[in-house]
């Protein structure tokens, strides 16, 4: 109560307000003129189009209602979609593993449950046909799956998100004016429409914002001042887990607690989903299923390559870097 006053209140109110005004009148328009430029692009990089996301803006105290839907869906048709309901979904809890037979750690039992991950270092160098990364190869019921703000805004709308719906026949709407032909929905699944669903979340997201300010304006009118819920630790061997739809996609954590103490811990964050290498079957995580395809303009300077890359906003930290303490060159990489 003595730091959060009314006036700094309504100068979080000012910051979503400015935010808001930037995403209407510049990002959402440049996003769709550039996509209206470069519609023929929109043929490219789509990768794989099974499409993971969780619910986010949690509603009540036991997060079984949420502001914004989440869920599932297989080959990139939104009628397949099926909705990640709660904080303990059953469904979302049991679809996840990790397999680690093409990264850099021991592979000896397939495919676990982030409950039973394992992470043992096993480096061998790279291998075309064997382990060439340090990312492992998340799965959610045995197949691949992309995050990220594309899979979060097709699931959304898949849902009937009305937010959603709104922003993104703009953004198609009036690319598609401006590109002087209609583009379908399915243009979305390529490397523009990454970044396309990227400026559509953000507006979805400052609506949201604007909402729950105003939420907690009403909870702290009523005389609602918490701020979290005390934890009920129970005893024997408990597991548990937990989501957020982070701005790259899907983050998940992963605990089993045995006597009072951490057995276990696995995080399964959104840059391992899409970096992933291949998995226990050999299928190609969302970066490589992407590349499959892409023009090439020149191969001494791939810039298409990492266009595409880039669309998924990758996260170099969910990986490992690899440094010499002998400071000797490891690899140069030119790119303009």
């Amino acid at each position: 109560q003595s730091t959060l006053t009314l006036e700094r209140l309504y100068h979080i109110k000012s910051l979503i307000d400015e935010m808001a005004a930037f995403v209407q009148q510049v990002y959402l328009p440049d996003v769709a003129a550039v996509g209206a430029f470069y519609a023929d692009w929109t043929a490219y990089g789509a990768g794989v189009t099974n499409y993971l996301s969780v619910p986010e803006m949690p509603l009540d105290g036991a997060g079984t209602e949420f502001e914004l839907p989440g869920g599932y869906i297989k080959n990139g048709d939104l009628a397949t979609f099926k909705p990640i309901t709660s904080f303990q979904d059953a469904y979302f809890e049991g679809g996840v593993a990790e397999s680690s037979k093409h990264a850099w750690y021991e592979s000896n039992n397939g495919a676990l449950h982030p409950y039973d991950g394992e992470t043992v270092p096993q480096y061998t160098d790279f291998q075309d046909d064997g382990k060439y990364s340090w990312v492992k190869a998340p799965t959610f019921n045995g197949e691949r799956a992309q995050v990220g703000p594309l899979a979060n805004v097709l699931c959304m709308a898949a849902a009937g998100h009305e937010p959603t719906k709104r922003y993104l026949d703009l953004v198609v709407g009036t690319a598609s004016s401006l590109a002087g032909t209609e583009i379908p929905l399915t243009a979305l699944h390529s490397t523009i429409g990454r970044h396309a669903a990227r400026a559509i979340r953000c507006a979805v997201i400052y609506e949201s914002l604007q909402n729950q300010w105003n939420l907690l304006m009403e909870n702290i009118g009523s005389g609602d001042y918490e701020t979290y819920n005390r934890p009920t630790f129970m005893k024997g061997e408990q597991r548990g887990f937990g989501f957020h739809e982070a701005p790259r996609g899907v983050l998940s954590h992963w605990v089993v607690i045995k006597d009072g103490k951490i057995e276990n811990y696995q995080a399964v964050v959104p840059s391992t989903w899409n970096a992933g290498p291949r998995d226990e079957d050999d299928a190609l995580g969302p970066y490589e299923a992407s590349l499959l395809d892409n023009p090439v303009a020149d191969p001494e300077l791939p810039l298409e390559v990492i266009r595409t890359v880039h669309s998924f906003d990758p996260c170099l930290a969910c990986a490992i870097h690899m440094v010499d303490p002998r400071q000797k060159e490891i690899v140069r990489v030119k790119a303009l």
